[in-house]
């Protein structure tokens, strides 16, 4: 069953840090099994690497006989975390579309492994030599290339384009991010207060409230009008355009080929 898009409201800020976690804690609520189930999912993926770990009988000790296992195991780690990493970018920004979520769709951007590591390899180098030069700098940094991972997800963006991109759709908003990070560290620390239990709802609330920020930044960034997609419709609503003929004949059609 199809939900509806939950609207991010216009302000006259490039976005409003409220608006962004009501929307997170709006989608959480109404779709909260469907992403528990995936991070479920999620869970079992990771918890591989341990388990081999312990099959082989490597305890992650440094030994001259073990060098070569621990390479691997950390390379097979590093996988799996920038795999959850763009596919839980891809839940979010589906859930955000009111599109109906699986476990499978957290897998499905592994095609763009390459290219976000290859994000967060520069990123990281660049976050860590502005920290180095009076932390400020690497705030700045971190700020904002925090949605370079959505413009290779949804736009497709190589890793320097994507990195371009998120730093432009966050001029005039940094203060705010900083704010809405703030809020979001306060939301996990809360969450993992409530037993560990609440640090689930509390990166879902977060993770959602990110990507509906990179959209409202998209949106309010006139360079980028072109890459903002209409919001998807439900599939009684596709019926309801195609009975009244309201539909343009050439979409029609490429709805048609699609099915």
């Amino acid at each position: 069953m199809t939900q509806e898009i939950v609207p991010i409201a216009k302000t006259d800020e490039k976005f409003a840090v409220d608006d962004v976690i009501s929307t997170g804690w709006q989608i959480t609520m109404s779709r909260f099994w469907p992403l528990i189930c995936i991070l479920g999912v999620n869970g079992l993926v990771a918890a591989l690497v341990p388990l081999a770990s312990f099959v082989m009988g490597y305890n992650g000790a440094m030994t001259m006989g073990n060098v070569g296992l621990q390479l691997l195991m950390h390379l097979i780690s590093a996988i799996i975390v920038l795999t959850v990493e763009i596919g839980m970018m891809n839940v979010f920004l589906m859930s955000l579309d009111g599109k109906k979520v699986n476990a499978d769709d957290c897998f499905k951007c592994v095609k763009y492994l390459p290219t976000y590591f290859a994000f967060v390899f520069m990123s990281r180098i660049l976050i860590a030599l502005g920290y180095i030069s009076f932390i400020i700098p690497g705030v700045i940094l971190q700020i904002s290339f925090q949605f370079a991972g959505y413009f290779i997800v949804e736009k497709k963006m190589g890793p320097i384009a994507a990195m371009k991109a998120s730093w432009a759709i966050c001029d005039g908003a940094r203060w705010q991010l900083i704010l809405l990070a703030l809020i979001s560290y306060f939301i996990n620390v809360v969450g993992f207060m409530c037993f560990l239990v609440g640090g689930i709802p509390a990166y879902l609330i977060n993770g959602i409230a990110n990507a509906a920020t990179y959209r409202t930044l998209l949106a309010n960034t006139p360079q980028f009008a072109d890459l903002i997609q209409p919001p998807a419709l439900s599939e009684a609503a596709v019926a309801e355009l195609l009975e009244h003929d309201s539909w343009p004949k050439e979409l029609a059609a490429e709805k048609s080929d699609e099915q």
